[in-house]
């Protein structure tokens, strides 16, 4: 998988180009890109999501996003895991 993030945000697997829709899961991708490898927080996705001023929800859309993704980079059980949950911690994006 390649994940491009300089320009418009661009994901590429071995069948061609992921289709990412969404303002917010393309945001979580690319801020978990930028920490490749490495947890990132709840309370750093949320920030990076909306700032300041989360919704009361945030929590709960943050994990909807992230299902989102693992749909779209892990359609079936035979894929790579490339969104891991770092229990009590975060996400992180194993490239």
């Amino acid at each position: 998988m390649n994940v491009r993030i300089l320009g418009p945000l661009e994901v590429r697997d071995r069948g061609g180009l992921v289709d990412i829709r969404g303002h917010k899961p393309r945001a979580l991708l690319a801020a978990l890109s930028l920490e490749a490898g490495k947890a990132v927080t709840t309370d750093a996705l949320i920030d990076a999501l909306w700032g300041e001023a989360p919704p009361r929800t945030a929590r709960a859309a943050l994990q909807n996003y992230v299902a989102q993704l693992r749909r779209k980079l892990e359609p079936d059980p035979g894929h790579p895991r490339y969104l891991l949950t770092e229990p009590g911690m975060g996400y992180r994006y194993q490239p």
